[in-house]
């Protein structure tokens, strides 16, 4: 008796929801019609990529001074160590608040990333939100944002990874101008390399220094070639870094203007407003159905 009255409570339900398809179909197309009206209204975004491969690659000379680590130590200079993973560095730097307020802030104009609202292709102009920046008299019509407020929206509009199998580097920016998106990315790649090669050629000269007065001061031989050793690989870091432009980073493929948007997908956010309609105003007329029983 029990599945009897449980596939006639069944067929009941279904014939309680299809006659209320009209509440289901007007209710499906209103957040059709709500999802449609939010796509259209989001502006464009374009996104700029490129790939990138490590530059700077190490003659694996750790391992040719193992065995004289333990004099490098008595003459108080270290190795260099193979952990020390330049590539990833750089990756964690550009994401980093530091990277963003000296390298990249001060090269682009800070309305672009904080109040740029979307641009006009057929007259390739910015448009920027009112409430936020005034176009005409260049002022911002909030309080200026702070660092930390922009460093926000950057790591909302930045996208790195690196390929563990070919360790490629897949760096990319979104910005409603494909121009912007472009430039930004350029800025990135060319002060990732030129902070690491300028801090690596700091820290090769003042080494190098060290080493010439440890070496002056010491009469032991087997110290003294561990020194010139280490003499060699810092004046090898200096040259590479004063010749190589691209000293972390060499570009595989270059950042372009986008021809087409990256987002919205509005043809997706439509049909999940129909989808979306179609479940609530099931489980609404389910909903009814219980109650109605009860």
């Amino acid at each position: 008796m029990e599945r009897d009255e449980n596939v006639i409570d069944l067929k009941d339900l279904t014939l309680f929801v299809y006659s209320k398809k009209l509440l289901v179909l007007s209710s499906t197309f209103a957040f059709f019609l709500l999802a449609l009206l939010y796509s259209l209204s989001s502006p464009n975004i374009y996104q700029s990529s490129s790939l990138l491969a490590p530059a700077n690659e190490q003659d694996s000379l750790s391992s040719q001074l193992g065995s004289y680590s333990a004099l490098a130590g008595l003459a108080g200079v270290s190795l260099p160590n193979d952990a020390t993973n330049s590539t990833t560095e750089a990756i964690e730097r550009i994401k980093s608040f530091d990277f963003f307020s000296v390298y990249f802030l001060p090269n682009i104009s800070k309305e672009n990333l904080f109040a740029l609202k979307k641009w006009d292709q057929e007259s390739d102009t910015l448009i920027y939100n009112e409430r936020i920046f005034n176009a005409s008299s260049k002022k911002w019509v909030i309080q200026e944002p702070s660092k930390l407020q922009m460093y926000e929206k950057y790591k909302k509009i930045l996208s790195i990874s690196q390929d563990p199998k070919t360790s490629f580097v897949n760096l990319s920016i979104e910005s409603p101008s494909p121009k912007i998106a472009r430039d930004w990315l350029n800025v990135i790649i060319l002060n990732i390399n030129e902070s690491m090669r300028e801090e690596d050629k700091y820290v090769a000269s003042n080494s190098i220094d060290f080493l010439n007065d440890n070496y002056n001061n010491t009469n032991l031989n087997e110290i003294r070639e561990v020194i010139s050793k280490l003499l060699q690989a810092q004046i090898q870091t200096q040259m590479l870094a004063s010749a190589n432009k691209d000293y972390i980073f060499k570009i595989i493929d270059s950042p372009q203007v986008a021809e087409k948007k990256s987002s919205p997908k509005r043809l997706l956010i439509s049909l999940a407003g129909i989808l979306l309609g179609f479940i609530i105003s099931i489980f609404y007329i389910f909903g009814i159905y219980i109650f109605r029983e009860d």
